[in-house]
């Protein structure tokens, strides 16, 4: 992956098409503040990161938008199998988001764990719903991979993405085939 740039300033966000739909995202100085995807235009895909970052000061910065664009084609591209290296802005998660968030990440490519395996690693294994809320509101999917949470009965349940549980199917189906 190239090394992915961050503004000096302000957010910068843009938009990038991939097979699963366009995908918008915000970028700060600390790193990635929010990713949405699958839409079917960049209009939509921008409305809907501007309603993320609302009142939020803009830059365009090109180089910004061009390694992060790129990542984000190579990921829904199948070429792609780890965000290791993936600068995130966090000052808006929770302690328990960033447990939950760092804990998903660990994740392979291509696997899956359940909300109760996330909850007992945190040190609750009762806390399934919790992490089910924290994932309910990952500002960056596919980085947090929270479409590799799934039920300990192995059922998809919920995925809060535009798509659904499709989409999550579609997610793993493309991690699944480019093992």
């Amino acid at each position: 992956m190239k090394k992915l740039k961050l503004p000096l300033q302000n957010t910068v966000i843009g938009t990038v098409e991939t097979k699963f739909g366009w995908v918008s995202f915000a970028v700060t100085s600390k790193g990635l503040r929010d990713c949405r995807f699958m839409f079917p235009s960049p209009d939509c895909a921008t409305d809907e990161i501007l309603k993320t970052i609302a009142g939020k000061p803009l830059s365009e910065d090109k180089n910004v938008i061009s390694t992060w664009s790129l990542m984000f084609k190579e990921y829904f591209g199948g070429s792609l199998k780890s965000f290791d290296k993936v600068p995130l802005d966090s000052e808006s998660w929770t302690d328990f988001q960033k447990r939950v968030y760092m804990t998903v990440q660990s994740i392979p490519y291509g696997k899956t764990a359940s909300y109760g395996t996330i909850a007992s690693y945190l040190g609750n294994g009762n806390a399934s719903r919790a992490v089910g809320n924290a994932l309910k509101n990952n500002p960056v999917p596919p980085v947090i991979p929270c479409h590799r949470v799934i039920a300990a009965d192995k059922d998809m349940c919920g995925f809060s993405a535009t798509g659904g549980i499709e989409l999550k199917l579609k997610i793993l189906e493309l991690e699944k085939d480019n093992l």
